[in-house]
């Protein structure tokens, strides 16, 4: 299709228009459909790369959340979830927020020192990406990023002749970074930002399910799309954890760092794609501000706790490589606020359909 488009325009640039012929159309296809173009209105053809990472489309549908048994999910009840959404297929990678963060940069929206990368629109400075840990493994120099092999012990250790860590999930990012991330993705794909930079950064005015542009899963999409769509206890299906479905701490470290995403086998198949480390890896960040309390009557789109005290931490989902055994589809993580980093927290993102 490009080579077509390519020769189109030249073809038009050098002989033009000419008596008694028809004009000159351009042809673009997408699946089975086409949308056709004429070539003098067309002043350019711009050819780029997207930033947006893999995702699995998971249909709209109802489910049980909570398992009665799960910290934070002993309560169960009904949920509906009236519309279809996009999900990663997996955590976001060093690579994948690396080149966001450098085009992020060129564009003035962050600003960066070797110590930290920082908000830098709407008159926003929270941090966004902790560089100066010795967990990141994104590093930042002369106004460019770069990778390294964590120096870490733990991660010398787990790989003591050397990693690479292009594909291992992105780590140090906080909340606000992982937000960030995705209303990157939005500003590139000509979409409106999903998350306000002011206030207590809400998504689409409190309505995330309503969002057009790309933003984090809420806690229901999260498990709905963990457990899909059997009610299974862990992503692989009902079978008790080990190091051959997660990496995590089982008798011992299975790995004890990081391992590249798509390492275990993907679960569950939705639609045929398979979802990837949804347990285990990396904590992953999640829309909703958390509360431990979310009853048990029948909810529809929730979108979870309003906010700020009592409860002024975001949700985490997953577990993590240096925990033990959190990997339930319905266990739900607290205790640290949005500016929080660590070195087994990342994300995955997320967008209505």
């Amino acid at each position: 299709m490009t080579r077509w488009m390519m020769i189109l325009m030249i073809a038009t640039a050098v002989l033009g228009p000419t008596a008694g012929h028809g004009e000159w159309r351009m042809r673009v296809h997408q699946s089975d459909s086409a949308t056709v173009y004429a070539v003098s209105d067309v002043d350019s053809v711009t050819f780029y790369e997207t930033l947006v990472p893999p995702m699995v489309l998971v249909p709209a549908g109802t489910f049980f959340m909570g398992d009665g048994v799960a910290y934070c999910g002993q309560d169960e009840h009904q949920v509906t979830l009236t519309r279809d959404f996009l999900i990663g297929q997996y955590e976001v990678t060093n690579e994948q927020y690396l080149d966001a963060a450098q085009w992020a940069y060129h564009h003035g929206h962050v600003s960066a020192t070797s110590g930290c990368v920082r908000d830098n629109l709407d008159g926003r400075n929270e941090e966004l990406l902790d560089l100066d840990d010795d967990d990141c493994e994104i590093q930042f120099s002369g106004g460019l990023f770069s990778l390294r092999e964590s120096p870490s012990v733990e991660a010398q250790a787990a790989y003591p002749g050397g990693y690479d860590p292009t594909d291992h999930p992105v780590k140090e990012v906080s909340w606000y970074g992982a937000v960030r991330y995705c209303d990157w993705l939005s500003m590139q794909e000509g979409l409106p930002r999903a998350y306000e930079h002011s206030g207590d950064w809400s998504c689409n005015g409190g309505d995330p399910y309503g969002a057009s542009g790309y933003r984090l899963p809420t806690d229901a999409e999260w498990e709905y799309a963990a457990q899909y769509d059997d009610e299974r206890i862990y992503p692989w299906g009902n079978e008790a954890p080990d190091c051959s479905r997660a990496n995590f701490y089982h008798t011992n470290f299975c790995v004890g760092w990081t391992s590249p995403v798509g390492s275990y086998a993907g679960a569950p198949s939705i639609g045929g794609e398979l979802l990837y480390d949804a347990a285990g890896n990396v904590w992953e960040w999640c829309n909703d501000w958390h509360t431990c309390d979310l009853g048990t009557a029948p909810q529809t789109d929730p979108v979870g706790w309003g906010g700020g005290p009592p409860y002024p931490d975001r949700v985490l989902r997953g577990g993590s490589w240096y925990n033990i055994n959190y990997l339930r589809c319905s266990y739900r993580y607290n205790f640290y606020p949005p500016s929080y980093t660590s070195y087994g927290m990342g994300f995955r993102c997320a967008r209505s359909q």
